[in-house]
């Protein structure tokens, strides 16, 4: 009875011990703060909501960023609060993501700024034809609304231009061994009914970065790939557009 009492013993102390062990594991991200001081950083979509309060995190580690968006008006206001934050630079291009000009321009001013790049943050969301927003909120079935001219442009500037920024600051990525971070969804992972063309972005984000990943580590080039797959978040647009 003892011995089996002993053994009972030694078994539950084990699996405590275990989950402790992997309750730490899960729990430490390894993350140095100090990492980011001083590190270049260029972020899309930053004139309101995620973006917006990615660069003012940024600033807070006291980063060296560049940020865009279309509202000119809006990046100069969070460019001035990123600084105060303790940003080391803080700087803007205001311009449309979904046209290619604009995204030589923003690697090349993050070239110009800095000389080098660390971390290349894709977060833009938007289109040219109608708000994103009111298209999520009508919710109509894709047979019943096939809005092609909407279906294009969407994807232009929130997927076309994805590709292109990385493409374009994959060489100072490699020079710095930097991180480049694509802002996702949920919609990426599972279909939706009546939100097909964000689940069709969301879905070809994950195929061509999750295969660049791939490539990377075959040519053996230190470049992290981060897919951050969120969920439902209220920024203040949506909010707004729902009423809450």
């Amino acid at each position: 009875m003892c011995k089996t009492m002993s053994r009972l013993l030694w078994v539950s102390l084990t699996v405590l011990l275990g989950a402790v062990a992997v309750g730490i594991y899960w729990n430490y991200d390894g993350f140095d703060p100090e990492s980011v001081r001083g590190a270049t950083v260029v972020i899309t979509g930053c004139s309101t909501g995620i973006g917006e309060e990615m660069a003012y995190q940024y600033a807070r580690l006291g980063a060296k960023i560049l940020i865009t968006a279309r509202r000119e008006n809006r990046l100069k206001e969070v460019v001035a609060k990123a600084k105060s934050l303790g940003a080391q630079e803080a700087h803007y291009v205001a311009g449309d993501m979904g046209k290619a000009e604009d995204c030589e321009r923003t690697i090349q001013t993050a070239k110009e700024k800095f000389g080098r790049l660390d971390y290349l943050v894709l977060n833009h969301v938007g289109s040219n034809v109608q708000s994103v927003q009111e298209k999520v909120l009508q919710g109509k079935p894709w047979d019943q609304d096939p809005d092609i001219d909407f279906f294009v442009d969407y994807l232009n500037v929130n997927l076309v231009s994805y590709v292109r920024l990385a493409s374009l600051a994959l060489p100072l990525l490699k020079e710095t061994k930097g991180h480049l971070v694509v802002v996702s969804s949920g919609f990426g992972k599972v279909p939706w009914p009546n939100v097909s063309f964000l689940c069709t972005d969301k879905f070809a984000l994950d195929g061509f970065f999750s295969s660049l990943r791939v490539e990377l580590m075959k040519a053996q080039q230190d470049v992290s790939v981060t897919l951050a797959v969120l969920g439902f978040i209220r920024t203040p647009k949506i909010s707004e557009n729902l009423k809450v």
